[in-house]
């Protein structure tokens, strides 16, 4: 299943036909092959579509005497089932959705042997209408299982779940909860052409993974969990900022290139990183408070001037290199894993740099080392 968005968010518009191919393909293999085995029936297929739908749309146009065949989420089996919540599985359970036409062949295959002429008037469809046409559905089932192919990104149907049926499509939008639908339609000749009808799968998308037994589902993990990914993956300015100092006015206004500034002989290892920060709003999350400042300082690392990150927010310098924060960690963040700081080894220390009074030497310019 996808990601999941607000129950709250935009209709989503249907998906050109072609969006769930496999599916669509998977499905009318299943038919015919399942129709084959059943001597008298006659079943043939013809056009199918594909649409996600919004749930206030997603039973729609169904006949009002439809038989609707409840699906368990892929890879549950009855115990799973029953350790999930009503609530949980109302989001993320599935459809097979029956015509009259198909319900009715299905039941005069199995008690006279063929399928009688042409399609009767719709009735309401009872326990043993289901019972009877349980197999079938079962076997379709089974089929999509062997013939749909491992990772296409499409919805997937779980196994039948036994003893359940619904009448019609009045009350479908009561018992699942899903914000949106792919609905997979299928045309069926029966009879060889004597009747025709139609074959539904109805299948949750965006409705979540599905959550350990005795957990309530999240109708928007994915959804949280995909907008996360991006604004990890967002740039951040990330600035490095010695500390403040104060001149005359005077001095400032007659300043020219080529002047020198004197700082503090402690500047350089008392440098602040700024950058992006979120609060504390998730339970759970560890992250930098809004405008929170790192404490630094200015060195080298294989011959590229860097930023050794000495003490985190709340720490003291001599704190923040003791239990490996200053010696491990370079920009605060690894480019190949976000949120995650890239470890040196403690050992590796990095060298400090010049002072002004050994680049005013040229004595002792000439003395240090050329990456310095």
């Amino acid at each position: 299943m996808t990601g999941a968005r607000p129950a709250g968010d935009a209709a989503v518009p249907p998906l050109p036909r072609g969006e769930a191919p496999a599916l669509e393909r998977a499905l009318s293999t299943a038919a015919l092959r399942v129709g084959d085995a059943m001597s008298g029936l006659g079943l043939g297929t013809g056009a199918r579509t594909a649409k996600r739908l919004p749930a206030a749309e997603a039973f729609a146009g169904f006949d009002a005497q439809v038989l609707c065949l409840l699906l368990d989420p892929p890879g549950l089996d009855a115990a799973a089932v029953r350790a999930h919540s009503p609530e949980t599985m109302a989001a993320l359970t599935g459809l097979i959705v029956l015509d009259p036409g198909l319900v009715d062949a299905l039941v005069e295959v199995q008690t006279i042997g063929r399928v009688d002429g042409p399609a009767r008037p719709p009735r309401r469809p009872t326990r043993i209408d289901a019972a009877l046409a349980q197999p079938f559905a079962r076997a379709i089932l089974e089929q999509l299982g062997r013939l749909l192919p491992v990772d296409t990104g499409e919805p997937c149907p779980g196994g039948l779940r036994p003893g359940s049926f619904v009448a019609g499509p009045d009350t479908l939008a009561l018992i699942l909860t899903a914000p949106h639908y792919l609905r997979v339609d299928l045309t069926i000749d029966l009879g060889n052409g004597a009747r025709q009808a139609g074959l539904s799968l109805v299948l949750p998308v965006d409705g979540g993974a599905v959550p350990e037994a005795g957990k309530t589902l999240d109708p928007e993990a994915e959804w949280k969990r995909g907008m996360r990914t991006a604004a990890m993956d967002s740039p951040v300015l990330l600035q490095a900022m010695l500390p403040p100092m104060r001149i005359p006015l005077s001095r400032l206004l007659g300043m020219k290139v080529g002047d020198l500034i004197p700082l503090d002989p402690q500047a350089l290892t008392r440098i602040t990183l700024h950058g992006g920060a979120s609060g504390l709003t998730m339970a759970g999350r560890k992250r930098m408070p809004r405008g929170a400042a790192l404490t630094a300082r200015l060195g080298q690392l294989n011959g590229t001037r860097a930023v050794k990150i000495a003490a985190l927010p709340g720490e003291t310098a001599e704190a923040g290199v003791a239990d490996g924060f200053g010696a491990g960690r370079l920009g605060g963040a690894d480019a190949a894993a976000p949120g995650k700081a890239e470890r040196v080894p403690a050992t590796r220390d990095l060298p400090d740099l010049p002072t002004l009074d050994d680049l005013a030497d040229p004595a002792k310019l000439a003395d240090l080392p050329e990456h310095a």
